[in-house]
C-alpha cells in the first residue's frame, strides 16, 4: 500500500515539475485561434435584392464561418470550400436559404492564383436538379474565392475538365487525358489528330486563361472573343526554336525572296516556303467559312514562316534514337518531310513540338 501511494505521488510530482517547466504559455493554451471568412448560399427567386444576382433570379447570400487564422489565400480558400461541400443539407439550417452543391461529391485537389484569377482544381461528380443549378453550383463556389482582395476571375477546373459539360467530350486512354469543352468540339473541328495530336495534359490555367497541350499545339479558350476567335493557339514553333536554341541560327536570319512557282516569300518575317512546305501550308487551316483554305486560314492555324527550310536532327522514339530530316520552322508548327519506306514517297508532317513544353500538373 505504501509502495502504490509513493509511486503515485511521484507521478503527481513529475506532472508538476513538466507543467512548471513549459511556461505560462503552456498552462494557459486556449483553442486554436481562427478567423471569419464566408461561403455562400442561394436565395432563390429574390432577383437580387439578397446579394449578388445569379442563376435564374436568385442572389448569393454570404455566410460567416470559423477557419484557422494564418493561412495563405490559397489555403483560406481551400478551407472554405471544404466547409462548403461538407454540407449535405439542401437548405441552410432555418435560413431558408439553398445549398445548390449538397448532393454533389467534391474534393478540392489544389487551388493556385495567378494575378488576378484563382484557379480552383477539383475531383469527385457534381449532381444538380436542373440547368438553373448550374450557375449556382459555380456561383457558391466562385464567390468564395472572390471574396479575397485582388480575385476578379475564377475558373473551375473539375477532373481535368469543365465544371459543367452540356456538348460531350473524348477520352484517349493511350494519353489518359481527355478533351472537353471548350477544346472540344474544336479539336475535331479544326484537324483533330493529324494537325492538333493526342492530348498530353489536361485541363489547365496560364496566364488565366484555361489551356490544354496537345502533342502538336497549345490551345487556349477566349470566351470573351466572338468564334472563330474563343480558341486560340499557342506560338509553340517560336517557342520551340527557342528553347533549342535556334533563332541566331543561319536559316532563321531574314532571307532574300527566291525566284521560281513553287515558291512564295512572306515579306512580313522575311522567310521563303518552298516545295512541299509551300503545298501543306495552303491544304490546311482553321474553318472560317471560306471556300477551300484560304491563306487567312491557313495563317490562322500555322503562323508565318521564321526559318527557311534546313536538315535537323530529331528524336525519332522513345529511346532518344536520331535522325535527319528537312524541316521548316513557323509561328505555330515545326514542318517536317518524311519518307514512304514502301514507295519512297515524300509527306509533311507536324513535329511534336508541345511534348518538351508541358507543365508540371497541378
Amino acid at each position: 500500500m505504501q509502495r502504490r501511494m509513493t509511486k503515485r505521488f511521484v507521478t503527481i510530482a513529475l506532472l508538476f515539475v513538466a507543467l512548471l517547466g513549459a511556461g505560462p504559455a503552456a498552462l494557459s493554451a486556449g483553442p486554436a485561434a481562427v478567423e471569419q471568412a464566408k461561403i455562400y448560399m442561394i436565395a432563390e427567386g429574390d432577383e437580387g435584392e439578397s446579394g449578388e444576382p445569379v442563376g435564374c433570379g436568385d442572389s448569393l447570400v454570404p455566410v460567416t464561418r470559423d477557419i484557422p487564422s494564418g493561412l495563405s489565400t490559397q489555403g483560406k480558400i481551400a478551407e472554405l470550400l471544404q466547409i462548403l461541400f461538407s454540407l449535405n443539407d439542401p437548405y441552410y439550417g432555418q435560413s431558408g436559404f439553398r445549398n445548390a452543391v449538397a448532393d454533389s461529391n467534391l474534393s478540392v485537389d489544389g487551388v493556385a492564383i495567378q494575378g488576378n484569377t484563382a484557379v480552383i482544381y477539383l475531383s469527385g461528380t457534381v449532381s444538380v436538379a436542373g440547368v438553373c443549378d448550374e450557375p449556382r453550383v459555380d456561383g457558391q463556389i466562385a464567390a468564395i474565392a472572390r471574396q479575397f482582395a485582388g480575385i476578379t476571375n475564377v475558373i473551375i477546373i473539375l477532373n481535368g475538365g469543365p465544371l459543367f459539360n452540356n456538348v460531350g467530350s473524348i477520352d484517349f486512354p493511350i494519353t489518359g487525358h481527355s478533351v472537353a469543352p471548350p477544346f472540344f468540339p474544336y479539336w475535331e473541328a479544326q484537324g483533330g489528330l493529324p494537325i492538333f495530336g493526342y492530348p498530353l495534359s489536361d485541363q489547365l490555367v496560364e496566364g488565366g486563361f484555361r489551356a490544354q497541350y496537345f502533342e502538336r499545339q497549345r490551345l487556349e479558350a477566349h470566351p470573351e472573343n466572338a468564334a472563330p476567335y474563343n480558341v486560340l493557339f499557342g506560338l509553340v514553333g517560336s517557342q520551340a526554336a527557342a528553347e533549342r536554341g535556334l533563332l541566331g541560327t543561319a536559316p532563321f536570319a531574314p532571307a532574300t525572296q527566291q525566284g521560281g512557282a513553287n515558291c512564295e516569300y512572306f515579306a512580313e518575317t522575311r522567310h521563303n516556303v518552298c516545295g512541299l512546305f509551300r503545298t501543306y501550308w495552303h491544304s490546311y487551316g482553321l474553318d472560317f467559312g471560306e471556300a477551300g483554305f484560304s491563306a487567312r486560314e491557313s495563317l490562322a492555324l500555322f503562323g508565318f514562316p521564321i526559318s527557311e527550310q534546313f536538315q535537323e536532327q530529331l528524336e525519332i522514339d522513345d529511346q532518344g534514337t536520331l535522325a535527319t530530316f528537312t524541316v521548316q520552322y513557323f509561328e505555330r508548327v515545326r514542318m517536317e518531310i518524311h519518307t514512304n519506306p514502301n514507295t519512297n514517297q515524300q509527306f509533311v508532317l507536324l513535329g511534336r513540338l508541345t511534348a518538351d513544353l508541358v507543365p508540371p500538373t497541378p
